[in-house]
């Protein structure tokens, strides 16, 4: 196992690179997701280490915390629902740049690291046998 920090430096360095692929990069898209997965399994072995050493109460704060995070950026995105205005052609096309936008932001703000923290901290809740309250 990896030294955390040089984890996190591989993992964005993988993001990245699957960010500046073109559309039509499938192949090595599929090959740098298989690259990610491994890097995200090892962090998580990190992260229920550390979790280990935490309370129920602590990683419980911490969850109600990240998914008031998640909500937060979550009201960032473009509405397009609203944005497509009828479902013409042009709307459809703008959904899909729409689309996009609202993966960068998502990104940006580090959305996609939260719900893998949300997940791990579920996942070390669960194995104790500790109920998991829902999401407002």
């Amino acid at each position: 196992m990896s030294d955390p920090t040089e984890l996190i430096r591989k993992l964005s360095d993988v993001q990245d690179r699957i960010l500046a692929l073109p559309d039509d990069a499938l192949e090595q898209r599929w090959e740098l997701r298989k690259e990610q997965d491994e890097l995200r399994r090892q962090a998580q072995e990190f992260a229920y280490a550390m979790d280990d050493d935490k309370f129920d109460d602590e990683l419980l704060s911490e969850l109600r915390a990240l998914r008031d995070q998640m909500k937060a950026i979550e009201r960032q995105r473009i509405d397009l629902v609203g944005q497509a205005g009828g479902g013409s052609l042009s709307g459809e096309i703008g959904n899909l740049g729409g689309v996009k936008i609202n993966r960068g932001i998502d990104d940006a703000m580090g959305l996609p690291a939260i719900k893998e923290r949300i997940g791990v901290i579920k996942g070390v809740l669960v194995n104790r046998g500790v109920k998991i309250p829902p999401a407002d």
